[in-house]
């Protein structure tokens, strides 16, 4: 149960302290007074996401702090999981800051948004304005059931299901595609490669080429310089090496009588040993290098399929080696595609099998929770003055064009509510024929049926929509049923519904002295909340007249309570109030 409710520089509500009863919990006030506010603080408590919005302007941070005597059960596994230790009551606190650092704290201990909301969750069910709307939209359907069936675990393994299908299917597809754009290029590719391969290029080998056209374009220049070279260094008479043979012997002659020779002697015998290997590398090179027509002629043709390949393939003798590389890698895609696309497609099929398996799971859990709701719900009609409504759960199986099943992360069933208010009318859809007031009762019984026995406490936010006369009775005396088993906290702007409050807290608007707009909530007392309703049924005004009437809604209220809704009947037909 929600004991006790703090709110600090949130929205409009500067601080605010609140203490919660078991049972029936009203509020009400003004249109703008800030009783939706309250239920935004409650919603931030269970896990919805922050805003800077939230802060009270030139506050520096919004804080909220929500205390549960005794603590549920049911979130002592989330908590220990967490890391945070279970206790007899369950204290959680959010800071809402401007500059961002937004913190979350259960029983003292720092927690993460996901925690929180799997707390959250088990604590309050929350009924706010959207939800309203969203019964009269078909696709929402399928999670009202599915959330009253329990069936989260099958809604999990249906969507990791899917998951895994589609990923494979669009793998597969992408597949398809490009196996069908190679083997149109294949020929092209195999071209490609045969004129790369069949050249066989070799890295650096356009460089070797150019040298070796040049040798062979100067190979009489290259033959004569080299053995008029060998001739004056080594073979003539009088040649270098003679002459510089004999110097070297004359100065080793020398040196017995003056040493300090040797300084000349042993650089001219190096330059001797040189001179003797340039002379017989210049014989070997001069009888070696002929001219050579038909080698110039192979080296330029080479050179210039050497050209050709830069050119087409790039823009050096490494792109076309590594363009060659790359043909290889494609062609053995494409040639490989056929077996990898046949593998894929035993996964593919493997895979649907699997999530069709799943979705008739969670189908056949459906139609269980569909028959159960639908009992439910008559039951709950009945006792919201719709005795004759039949309610009906409609499951389709959505299927593509050539009559497969067609399925998503949700399953495959099209879930549809349809009723039929009033004795002998067929069965419509819900979303088209129920009217305002129909449709918060339905949503009432909606909320009665499936929160039974999951959370401690629920909220409604103006369940009262389009209800009003006699009905809003009956609507009242059902929340203080529902509050015999859960704490109920409601906001209305129905006198009717009001009377049946264990708690009424009145909400009001105010200007400060420093002009600034401020939201109260006060628990109301004694005659207060005579006061608080004989204001909802006379408005400004309130006259004798008027405390009577709202006496006799609470005294009529107390009768009804007692007698439970099976023993009340509406008295007046429905109309919409604006009261």
């Amino acid at each position: 149960m929600l004991s006790e409710l703090n709110i600090k520089d949130f929205a409009i509500i500067e601080s605010l302290s609140l203490s919660f009863a078991p049972g029936l919990n009203i509020f009400t006030g003004e249109t703008g007074a800030g009783k939706s506010i309250v239920m935004d603080a409650i919603a931030l408590i269970l896990g919805e996401r922050a805003s800077n919005d939230l802060i009270r302007s030139s506050a520096a941070e919004a804080r909220v702090e929500a205390l549960f005597d005794p603590s549920p059960p049911s979130v002592e596994g989330v908590l220990k999981e967490a890391g945070i230790e279970p206790s007899d009551t369950l204290l959680i606190k959010r800071v809402v800051q401007r500059a961002g650092r937004n913190r979350i704290y259960i029983n003292g201990s720092l927690a993460t948004l996901v925690t929180l909301t799997e707390v959250g969750r088990r604590l309050i069910d929350i009924y706010g304005q959207s939800e309203h709307q969203s019964l009269a939209r078909p696709e929402e359907h399928v999670e009202m059931l599915d959330s009253f069936g329990g069936l989260k675990a099958l809604r999990g393994h249906m969507a990791e299901s899917h998951r895994e299908f589609f990923g494979l299917k669009k793998e597969c597809d992408s597949l398809i595609s490009e196996a069908k754009v190679l083997k149109e290029k294949k020929d092209l590719l195999e071209y490609q490669l045969k004129e790369i391969s069949s050249a066989a290029p070799k890295p650096g080998e356009d460089e070797a080429l150019n040298k070796e056209i040049e040798r062979q374009k100067h190979a009489e220049r290259l033959k004569t310089a080299s053995k008029t070279a060998e001739r004056e260094i080594y073979s003539d008479d009088g040649s270098m090496v003679e002459r510089l043979g004999s110097i070297v012997k004359s100065l080793k002659d020398a040196l017995s009588f003056d040493e300090r020779l040797k300084k000349a002697v042993e650089p001219l015998e190096s330059s001797l040993i040189g001179l003797e290997d340039a002379g017989a590398f210049l014989r070997d090179y001069s009888d070696a290098i002929e001219a050579d027509p038909d080698a110039l002629e192979a080296a330029l043709n080479r050179a210039d399929l050497i050209g050709k390949l830069k050119k087409k393939y790039g823009g050096s003798l490494e792109d076309v080696i590594k363009k060659g590389e790359e043909l290889s890698d494609e062609l053995k895609l494409a040639s490989g595609s056929d077996e990898r696309l046949k593998a894929l497609e035993g996964l593919v099929v493997e895979a649907r099998e699997k999530a069709l398996s799943a979705a008739k799971a969670l189908s056949e859990g459906r139609v269980n929770a569909a028959r159960e709701l639908e009992d439910r719900i008559g039951e709950e009609l009945s006792t919201l003055g719709m005795k004759d409504a039949v309610f009906q759960v409609s499951m389709d199986t959505e299927r593509n064009p050539d009559g497969t099943v067609r399925f998503g992360e949700k399953g495959a069933d099209r879930v549809s509510f349809f009723i039929a208010p009033n004795k002998g009318e067929g069965l419509k859809p819900l979303s088209k024929i129920a009217s305002g007031g129909e449709l918060s009762r339905i949503m009432l019984a909606l909320k009665s049926a499936a929160s039974a026995g999951k959370v401690p406490a629920l909220v409604f936010d103006e369940i009262d929509t389009g209800v009003g006369g006699a009905m809003a009775q009956v609507v009242g005396l059902k929340l203080k049923e529902v509050s015999k088993a859960h704490q109920v906290l409601c906001i209305t702007h129905l006198p009717q519904i009001a009377a049946f409050a264990d708690a009424h807290f009145g909400v009001s608007k105010e200007t400060t002295k420093e002009g600034r707009t401020v939201s109260t909530v006060k628990e109301l007392k004694g005659d207060e909340p005579i006061e608080q309703i004989s204001v909802m049924l006379g408005g400004l005004k309130v006259t004798e007249t008027t405390r009577m009437h709202a006496v006799e809604l609470m005294d009529a209220a107390k009768s009804m309570s007692q007698k439970g809704l099976k023993a009340a009947k509406p008295r007046a037909k429905e109309k919409t109030a604006s009261n």
